[in-house]
């Protein structure tokens, strides 16, 4: 009987997917990690603050009752990459396909961690958007980066990290999270630091997003930051108006054919944005008012919701900015500004249990020679009320309004 070595292989998948988590995950710089051994919860407990009161001789002082109260952290999240192997396909390829297949599923795994992990700003406090420093309440409307001789860089990033520091948050733990367009204009500025710094932890640093100091923090740049922008569709579209979405056009058609991205043309405009919400919410998934996109790993962490009263579609990233664009017959349909939501954190301020016990898993189809595989990984993440104190949303407008 010939050897297996399923188990031993399988481990080696793990450890080294579970390597590649833990280098380069934004969340393991930025994060309060904690392990949760067994059980899913653990219990974060707060302790109010006192307030101070001045003493007059001969006078009673007040005491007052010590407030407690508690968040927890629960290990919500089972994130899972599925595939399917046929054993012919395997024999007929040159290259082994089920390592390469495992670790592309680990790199999306790490990019469904970090997207709701920095989702989590959007629990803070305070936000710096168009109206200025503010609490993160009603309407947010983006704010455009300027650079040259009016350039608004220092003040956005400079007024939202002094809110911090005047709060009483660690300065030498402050952190700026942007993404990659965003660091070009913050580069014409001028980062404060260089790269000359060899050793271990910096590396790991790198391979996390760090990028240098600009304004005495720590810069790190990050693929999966939450965006949004609105699609304003009042009127129905003509056929063959397009909308194009992380480089996949969708079509508005009058018979849905074959064509990947058509989108079938509804009664009315309320139920037409409902076709196109739904293909966006599922990509892969042909239906008779939707054909299936090309690729469906470029809406991974794309939310679609449709505003009936409101003649709108919401669209959600959590893998930055969308890069969207129409052509449209009626021009008032048309994309909104983009949000793109940046930060400016004390490191810690989000709290992570990520289960160090990554699983690979492979199960036979009874009937077929085919194997299938599951990667998994399990997480939990949340904002304590202290943490949602220690950090700024900054709304950053990363797309103008069509026109």
């Amino acid at each position: 009987m010939a050897n297996t070595f399923t188990s031993v292989v399988r481990q080696h998948w793990e450890r080294g997917i579970q390597a590649v988590l833990e280098k380069s995950l934004v969340a393991m710089d930025l994060a309060t990690m904690k392990i949760i051994p067994d059980g899913t919860t653990l219990n974060i407990p707060r302790l109010a603050f006192q307030s101070t009161q001045t003493y007059t001789k001969y006078t009673d002082l007040t005491f007052a009752d010590l407030t407690t109260a508690s968040d927890t952290l629960t290990l919500n999240t089972n994130a899972v990459v599925t595939f399917s192997m046929d054993d012919l396909d395997e024999d007929d390829t040159y290259i082994n396909i089920t390592p390469q297949a495992i670790r592309q599923g680990g790199i999306k795994l790490k990019e469904r961690l970090d997207g709701d992990f920095l989702a989590e700003v959007l629990n803070a406090n305070l936000v710096y958007d168009n109206g200025g420093l503010r609490a993160n309440t009603g309407t947010i409307t983006p704010i455009a980066l300027v650079t040259g001789g009016s350039q608004n860089v220092s003040a956005v990033f400079g007024n939202s990290q002094a809110s911090l520091i005047n709060a009483g948050v660690d300065m030498n733990k402050l952190a700026l999270v942007v993404d990659a367009f965003t660091m070009n204009t913050i580069n014409t500025l001028g980062l404060e630091v260089g790269f000359d710094v060899a050793d271990e932890a910096f590396q790991n640093k790198l391979a996390r997003g760090y990028r240098g100091r600009f304004l005495g923090m720590d810069v790190y740049v990050a693929g999966c930051l939450t965006a949004s922008r609105v699609f304003d569709m009042a009127t129905n579209p003509t056929a063959g108006d397009t909308v194009v979405i992380n480089g996949q056009t969708f079509t508005f058609v009058a018979s849905i054919g074959t064509t990947a991205g058509n989108v079938l043309i509804g009664a009315s405009a309320d139920a037409t944005r409902v076709n196109l919400a739904a293909l966006l919410n599922a990509p892969g998934t042909t239906t008779a008012n939707g054909v299936a996109v090309t690729d469906p790993s470029r809406f991974e962490g794309l939310t679609a919701t449709d505003s009936p009263g409101g003649d709108t579609l919401t669209v959600v990233s959590k893998r930055g900015t969308l890069i969207a664009s129409s052509t449209m017959t009626n021009a008032a349909n048309d994309w909104a500004a983009e949000t793109l939501n940046c930060a400016i954190m004390e490191k810690g301020a989000v709290w992570m249990a990520l289960r160090d016990n990554l699983k690979v898993r492979d199960a036979r189809e009874p009937k077929k020679l085919v194997t299938n595989y599951t990667v998994l990984t399990r997480y939990g993440l949340v904002t304590p009320n202290s943490g949602k104190e220690r950090m700024v949303r900054i709304a950053i407008q990363s797309a103008a309004a069509e026109v």
